[in-house]
């Protein structure tokens, strides 16, 4: 069995120990240590149930940019949900495990906890909101540098809660805080990030994804973020490198232009693909998955998948025509996302093909460890199957039920003519 395929059916196996019905007992094959499974953004009780949000059922806005943003809202013939969702968030200083190399970073967190996801501090914790809710973000510097919060996507918010530095506001200086407040608009996938000296800070960590739904949108069985992102090793705590503060001047390295080229590690969510940390997305045949992609890189990807088709549905927060609610074959059709920087892409597809695929960068050093294939950008997409009496298992970690392609050898005729056609040369 190959390293890649020992890790799915591995990693497979692994998730099976978290979802399934406590009678069943499966011991997880090493190298598997944890598996990464795709970030969960479909609704706003999974941020409620994580503790990263809490709703108040009434509008609430508490500033006055909230205030303005409702006026807008009202403007532009928005309507209100009647509700008010309210995130803590933190910035500190922390480190992120890559493939075994040690970073430090920035972060977003939520308030009080060391980070929102098991991959470490990086992102941070997904905003979840429905349309027309007012969204109230409580930020507090907790770190040694100034840090503000750029909304990035939604549209009805005021100028002053931009999170631009110096531009729209004042950057928050360490134990300093500032509310953000804005209408939950457009319907869409968006993200958040600092603002102040964007290249360093979004380079050292400080983002995270804002989702909004909306109870027109097409219902889907699975909806699931991806956040895109690379590093580059020479600023990691084994090459002894220190950021800066918010006494010292910018860095005059990370974010820097002149190091792009030097990007050697890529995360998947914060991820990179380890046969120990496989990214893992679990598929019921039948099932429609909706996957939002957001590139926050400095260089484009294109994230092909294996054997299904994908329905592009949304750019930036806006349906690509033609569709318009529900899938179907006049739809924008591929089995790659391209991504440039900044950009967020919504895909929809139906889970048709059982079996183990992988999902992975076709800029294929993106999916490599420091050049070491496979890593990187991957993830493996793998079909729950049912047991005798009806309950969900992987059959992933069943090669009878999926079994591996394997080759034979070419017929000894065969070879004994090439040998011959060889020796009349």
């Amino acid at each position: 069995m190959s390293k890649i395929t020992a890790a799915l059916v591995s990693a497979t196996a692994a998730l099976f120990v978290m979802t399934a019905a406590p009678a069943w007992a499966v011991t997880i094959g090493l190298p598997i240590k944890e598996v990464r499974t795709l970030i969960d953004v479909s609704s706003v009780d999974v941020a409620v149930k994580a503790g990263f949000a809490k709703v108040i059922n009434k509008v609430d806005a508490q500033t006055d940019g909230g205030k303005w943003a409702l006026g807008q809202a009202k403007k532009l013939g928005v309507p209100l949900s009647g509700k008010t969702v309210e995130y803590e968030i933190d910035a500190v200083e922390g480190t992120q495990d890559i493939a075994g190399v040690v970073f430090p970073v920035w972060a977003f967190v939520p308030h009080g906890k060391k980070q929102a996801y098991p991959q470490g501090p990086v992102p941070g914790p997904t905003v979840i909101a429905n349309k027309g809710d007012v969204v109230r973000i409580i930020f507090r510097n907790k770190s040694k540098n100034n840090h503000t919060i750029h909304i990035h996507g939604p549209t009805i918010i005021a100028y002053d809660h931009d999170g631009t530095q110096n531009v729209a506001q004042v950057p928050v200086k360490m134990d300093q805080m500032f509310t953000y407040e804005f209408v939950a608009s457009p319907v869409g996938t968006h993200i958040y990030h600092c603002h102040v000296n964007a290249n360093e800070h979004m380079d050292m960590g400080l983002y995270g994804a804002i989702v909004i739904h909306d109870k027109d949108e097409e219902k889907v069985d699975q909806d699931v973020v991806v956040m895109l992102d690379e590093w580059d090793s020479k600023f990691s705590k084994e090459e002894g490198f220190s950021p800066t503060t918010s006494t010292q001047k910018q860095s005059v390295e990370v974010g820097h232009p002149r190091n792009i080229a030097r990007m050697n590690l890529f995360t998947l969510n914060g991820n990179a693909w380890t046969d120990e940390y496989p990214n893992v997305l679990l598929a019921q045949s039948g099932q429609k998955i909706r996957v939002r992609f957001i590139n926050f890189g400095s260089w484009p990807h294109n994230m092909h998948f294996h054997g299904h088709t994908l329905h592009w549905v949304a750019w930036d927060g806006r349906y690509v025509p033609p569709y318009n609610g529900l899938i179907s074959d006049k739809d924008m059709r591929s089995d790659s996302a391209s991504l440039l920087p900044g950009e967020r892409k919504d895909y929809i597809f139906t889970a048709d093909q059982e079996g183990r695929w992988v999902w992975h960068c076709h800029v294929v050093p993106h999916a490599t460890n420091d050049g070491v294939y496979h890593g990187g950008l991957l993830m493996a997409v793998v079909y729950l199957g049912k047991d005798e009496k009806g309950g969900l298992y992987p059959k992933g970690i069943d090669l009878d039920a999926y079994p591996l392609g394997k080759p034979t050898k070419i017929p000894e005729s065969e070879l004994e003519k090439d040998k011959k056609a060889a020796s009349q040369k």
